[in-house]
């Protein structure tokens, strides 16, 4: 039933934001699969954070973070480990 939430609620802000950006799904999914008490506002601004901690590496920083969300979307939390370590690793 708290997944139904979720997923209504994640929904609502979509339809009333756009997309969300690929640390908001990353964090998404770290709070699903791993820490379902993670601040997921807190873990997104962290992930921004670090992409625009070193100008000589923002772009690679951001494509890095797209590429794990990317490769998380529509996987399950067992896939992802399985899948995207090599997307994802880094990425605090």
């Amino acid at each position: 039933m708290s997944r139904l939430i979720a997923l209504a609620s994640c929904v609502s802000v979509l339809l009333l934001t756009g997309c969300s950006n690929d640390a908001d799904a990353i964090c998404d999914y770290r709070k699903e699969c791993f820490d379902s008490d993670l601040d997921t506002g807190k873990c997104a601004e962290k992930i921004g954070a670090w992409e625009d901690e070193k100008e000589s590496e923002q772009d690679d920083r951001r494509e890095r973070t797209a590429e794990c969300s990317e490769c998380i979307a529509d996987r399950t939390c067992s896939e992802v480990v399985a899948s995207c370590i090599d997307d994802c690793f880094g990425i605090p």
